[in-house]
């Protein structure tokens, strides 16, 4: 091999003028540099072929530019303007390439589909349109590459690095690229549909309108990433990083969030219908209740308890940017995950004859259920009121039935409507048994009477707290 970079190696003969297509013209080329190859070998070298290895060809591009800049005039198979091999146009469909170094290289519309390039080194090269289909090429390095409109679909990427690389256009469905680094690319517009990219690194990436829509982004780094009108729906997202990332207009919708870094990011403007937030650290986070769509992702798939996480989730958010109203819908919402998550243990554990487990769960639900009706956890004054007028009505029925409220100077039981129904009111609201000319007679009276007024005291305090929260907010 060190005779392909001898400087004195004698250069092939050019080509003579053809008007073939630019396919043909690429096959040339490279037909044209692998004599130059086999001259610079010296002795009777076999044919030139297409399929020959071109991790020999260009093991070293920079000594290989240092021979070529030694010959009379630049070959036929050169790019002066990149200082690579010109290998635009050209079919290089199945060639293995593994560890090759085409840095500066044009590959401009070249079709690299199916290959096998393990390793090689693309830096600073033109792929703009070049098709890299289903190739294997993983742990390869197109370190500031020139890649508009380039096709890696289904390519196997997997610690390959695309630093700063220029990809605007590009598409990488369905291809795999669990770690790989797009720090600081440039990734306008770019498709990354179905890709699989668990722990790749975006930090400072420009994605702006690209389309990450159903990617697994598990535990991957946006950090400082551009994701304005990006496309994410569905994605999952569980543990990644996206502290400092802007994401103005991003579609989120039913994406997982689940354990995820989201600290002082302006979400107002994304849309964010169930999207799952289950164990994330959402702090300083601007957004609002009705982006969500009614619920998050996690009580959409019936996840009762994920759900509760969620929410839990958001209502720390909402404290931490003073949204108190939005985080006492998101506590209501939490609360009550808690009770149909008790009602689904019920009914599970009813179908399999767990019989302790059944009455545990239907007490947390039934308490649930008395909690939401009574005030609606905490946030309904009306709730209150109408449980008053309620009590008032019931226990004006008992007095009457039990016959144990008599007017004074009298001997038969009131039975008048207004006398029960003011007498069990004032019951309620005061501390001690009403003095309106009523004198209550018997055992089973006195017992209603210290219960209606104990209840009384009860939801007097409910309500008053219900009251002090709303004022403070």
């Amino acid at each position: 091999m060190s005779a392909l970079f001898d400087e004195t190696a004698p250069s092939a003969a050019p080509s003579p003028p053809t008007t073939a297509t630019a396919t043909e013209r690429a096959r040339q080329r490279l037909q044209s540099f692998l004599a130059y190859l086999a001259v610079a070998r010296g002795g009777d070298a076999p044919a030139p072929s297409p399929a020959a290895n071109l991790r020999d060809a260009v093991a070293d591009a920079p000594r290989l530019a240092v021979a070529v800049a030694a010959l009379p005039s630049p070959p036929d198979w050169w790019d002066a303007e990149w200082q690579g091999l010109d290998l635009a146009d050209a079919d290089l469909s199945g060639l293995p390439f593994t560890g090759a170094d085409l840095t500066h290289a044009n590959l401009k519309r070249a079709v690299v589909a199916n290959g096998v390039g393990r390793a090689a080194r693309f830096d600073d090269a033109l792929i703009e349109e070049a098709r890299f289909s289903n190739a294997d090429l993983s742990g390869a390095s197109f370190v500031n590459a020139v890649g508009g409109q380039a096709e890696f679909e289904g390519a196997m990427l997997e610690d390959a690095i695309f630093r700063g690389a220029n990809l605007r256009f590009s598409s990488f469905k369905a291809a795999l690229l669990d770690g790989a680094d797009f720090e600081g690319a440039d990734g306008w517009g770019a498709d990354f549909t179905g890709a699989d990219a668990d722990r790749t690194v975006f930090r400072k990436a420009r994605l702006d309108e690209a389309d990450l829509s159903d990617v697994n982004l598990t535990f991957s780094d946006f950090t400082g990433a551009s994701l304005k009108r990006a496309k994410l729906r569905g994605s999952r997202l569980r543990g990644a990083n996206l502290a400092g990332a802007a994401l103005t207009g991003t579609d989120l919708s039913g994406a997982d969030l689940s354990d995820t870094t989201l600290l002082r990011i302006d979400l107002s403007s994304c849309d964010l219908r169930h999207v799952r937030f289950g164990g994330a650290w959402i702090e300083g986070c601007r957004l609002r209740a009705e982006q969500l769509g009614g619920a998050v992702g996690e009580e959409v798939a019936g996840q009762f308890e994920a759900a509760r996480a969620s929410y839990s989730a958001l209502e720390a958010n909402f404290i931490s940017i003073g949204a108190k109203a939005e985080a006492g819908w998101a506590y209501k919402k939490g609360r009550k995950m808690g009770c149909l998550g008790a009602r689904a243990g019920a009914g599970q554990a009813l179908r399999e004859r767990r019989w302790r487990a059944l009455l545990q769960q239907s007490y947390v639900w039934a308490a649930d259920r008395f909690v939401e009706w009574l005030c609606d956890y905490g946030e309904s004054l009306s709730r209150v009121v109408r449980a008053f007028a309620i009590l008032i009505l019931v226990f004006g029925a008992l007095y009457g039935l039990d016959g144990g409220l008599v007017p004074k100077g009298a001997e038969i039981p009131t039975r008048n409507v207004i006398d029960l129904l003011s007498y069990s009111a004032l019951n309620m609201m005061t501390s001690n048994p009403p003095e309106i000319g009523i004198e209550v007679v018997g055992r089973t009276a006195n017992i209603l009477v210290g219960l209606q007024g104990a209840i009384g005291i009860i939801l007097m305090g409910l309500f008053g707290y219900i009251l002090g929260n709303r004022i403070r907010r």
